[in-house]
């Protein structure tokens, strides 16, 4: 009886470590791919960071470059990146 209870407690340590957080990202993968719009700003799985130009169903056109586009497959998209926000004044001011 005591293996059998082992090998359960080993089987949902399985499931909670492994299997929820590769579906957590999947679905949180799904949901970016999804949300994709022309002048968004990404990054690929390769390392590349551009602006979305065009958005088709398999893959995207990424602006990289001042007029150098280049075609990626949607998947490949791992983020947006978030616009950098504006310095204030006060940050200015408190320079030494």
């Amino acid at each position: 009886m005591t293996p059998l209870i082992f090998l359960v407690g080993l089987l949902v340590l399985f499931w909670l470590l492994i299997v929820m957080p590769q579906r957590r990202r999947r679905q949180q993968q799904a949901a970016l791919i999804g949300e994709l719009v022309p002048g968004d700003e990404v990054l690929t799985l390769g390392g590349l960071l551009g602006t979305l130009r065009e958005v088709g169903e398999h893959e995207v056109v990424l602006e990289i470059a001042p007029e150098t586009r280049v075609r990626v497959a949607k998947s490949a998209i791992t983020g947006r990146i978030e616009p950098e926000a504006e310095p204030t004044e006060t940050a200015e001011t408190q320079l030494p």
